[in-house]
């Protein structure tokens, strides 16, 4: 993926799909910043993956405090000199009927996963302005491209998230930064499993939804990310790439006979 030596900053990388993208990008020779709020969790990761013989490192993070997401940049720059690519993962999930959203639970989802996107890309970009080159990949979701029920804070923020990728990627392309989107499809992390487990969806039901016939892996969403992010797409800026095993295309159709259901016999 040409990423060997770079420095990348991922946020929200302690778990899930951002601890599979540092440690893809690991792998591939890049050094890791991990940023997130949850503190140990960042600093397990980064000891995972120093452990299996990486380069990575993990700093307290709020994304939502543009003097924290400042002093972070600095601190990057003033140990490695440049930042090459940023990935902005973090996000949280709360379901609400929207006309029982607290208050607080819709600004804290749009805080994190639209504020803090910015906040990030603002300060990162300021660097790569002055380097006249850097990769930033922004995690958005499917479900900023339509109306899930219950999402109505989640959906807007990565719907913004979208747009806002859109936006920067004309603006900065002429100092040779690219900016683009991953939107996952429904992915199998920590936080599916709990849902699976106390029962409240199954994971057939997902599957019998998506036209390959399985929710993704972390890995899936990871490989997009490095592609992105890598300079084999140094003519792709402004992309929002689905990664969702077909279901945008097929619509909220949920019927019986569908090809994949023929998969699971």
């Amino acid at each position: 993926m040409q990423l060997e030596n770079k420095v990348a900053i991922i946020t929200g990388a302690g778990q899930g799909i951002g601890y599979c993208i540092a440690e893809s990008m690991a792998r591939s020779g890049v050094h890791v910043v991990i940023g997130e709020i949850l503190e140990e969790l960042g600093t397990t990761a980064a000891k995972r993956l120093t452990e299996a013989g990486y380069s990575a490192e993990s700093f307290l993070l709020d994304v939502t405090k543009t003097d924290v997401c400042q002093s972070f940049v600095n601190h990057v720059i003033s140990e490695h000199g440049r930042i090459d690519i940023l990935v902005n993962n973090a996000g949280l999930f709360i379901l609400h009927k929207s006309e029982d959203m607290p208050e607080e639970d819709w600004r804290i989802q749009i805080d994190v996963m639209l504020n803090g996107t910015f906040f990030m890309t603002q300060c990162v970009g300021r660097v790569m302005i002055e380097q006249a080159y850097g990769s930033i990949v922004n995690i958005a979701s499917i479900g900023g491209m339509g109306g899930w029920p219950m999402r109505s804070a989640y959906n807007a923020a990565k719907a913004g998230v979208i747009t806002l990728t859109e936006v920067l990627s004309t603006e900065w392309a002429q100092y040779n930064i690219r900016l683009n989107c991953v939107s996952p499809g429904v992915t199998r992390t920590e936080m599916l499993d709990s849902v699976v487990e106390k029962g409240d969806i199954t994971l057939d039901r997902f599957n019998h939804r998506i036209p390959l016939g399985r929710v993704a892996e972390t890995q899936d969403i990871a490989n997009a990310v490095l592609f992105l992010a890598s300079d084999r797409a140094r003519y792709i800026t402004g992309t929002n790439l689905r990664v969702d095993g077909g279901w945008v295309p097929w619509g909220n159709l949920q019927a019986e006979g569908f090809p994949a259901d023929d998969k699971k016999d």
